[in-house]
């Protein structure tokens, strides 16, 4: 859903193999980090695929309660495609999809809007392009529908305040539901280690700072500060440059295509230099 195939071919054909002999280690799982990993592939980059969290989905009880009220709703608020996958599910065992369907919907970056789309919901009413709550939180200010609404927010638990905080501040009524949680992954965090001591990683991609925490909880503090990163996010990012990892890269790029064009034009000086 990030970035299909036939829309990274032209970004390999273009950059050919900028990125051979760089070994970058992709801490997504699976089934969020195969596009990317297979990007990088396609421009000559030695890929690890080390998941270093996995999701936990929490009790479903609350969320079910606010859907069985969801015509009372007037937004719906989604930061994550976690978000959306546990929000479709319980949308289907309490039957609320017609409801569902006719949801403004704030969202959080294009993948969360492509998450959104793939289950049949409206188009994002909102959806900025800057890839992060204060982006959101701009484009709902502008607007003439947010004070005295009511937003329900699916979240991941430990969420930033930010978007609610914003919301009450606009005159919003924001009910938060938290949905699920993300875990360190501990097989992940010790391959990552034997990794990194053996000297086989040149680069880490990083897309949420609970990654960042999981990474830096799998390394002594030495390694670490010598192991360059790649965020997605400027949340992501400022949290790695405050535990000390050196970020090499930091795209704003809501995208796959985006982020690997961000890494490779990193490494561009290698083959200018």
């Amino acid at each position: 859903m990030i970035a299909p195939r036939d829309r990274l071919t032209p970004l390999a054909g273009a950059m050919g193999s900028l990125l051979a002999g760089v070994r970058i280690a992709v801490t997504r799982t699976v089934e969020r980090g195969g596009p990317l990993a297979d990007a990088l592939r396609r421009v000559g980059a030695t890929v690890h695929e080390i998941p270093l969290t996995h999701i936990e989905p929490l009790d479903a009880a609350p969320l079910h309660a606010a859907l069985r009220e969801l015509a009372h709703y007037d937004w719906v608020l989604l930061t994550s495609v976690n978000a959306v996958e546990r929000l479709a599910q319980a949308v289907r065992e309490v039957g609320a999809e017609s409801v569902m369907e006719s949801r403004r919907l704030a969202v959080v970056g294009s993948t969360t809007a492509a998450a959104c789309e793939s289950h049949g919901w409206r188009l994002p009413t909102v959806q900025p392009e800057r890839m992060q709550a204060e982006g959101v939180l701009d484009d709902l200010a502008s607007r003439s529908d947010v004070e005295g609404s009511r937003v329900l927010y699916p979240a991941a638990a430990g969420a930033r305040d930010v978007l609610p905080e914003g919301l009450r501040a606009l005159g919003a009524v924001v009910d938060v539901i938290a949905t699920y949680r993300t875990v360190p992954d501990a097989a992940g965090q010790e391959r990552m280690l034997a990794l990194v001591e053996s000297g086989e990683v040149d680069l880490v991609t990083l897309a949420a700072p609970s990654a960042m925490d999981a990474l830096l909880d799998a390394l002594p503090p030495e390694r670490a500060s010598r192991l360059p990163v790649a965020c997605i996010g400027p949340v992501t990012a400022r949290a790695a440059r405050l535990a000390g990892f050196p970020v090499k890269v930091e795209s704003t790029a809501p995208t796959v295509e985006g982020w690997v064009r961000s890494i490779v034009q990193a490494y561009a000086s290698r083959s200018t230099g």
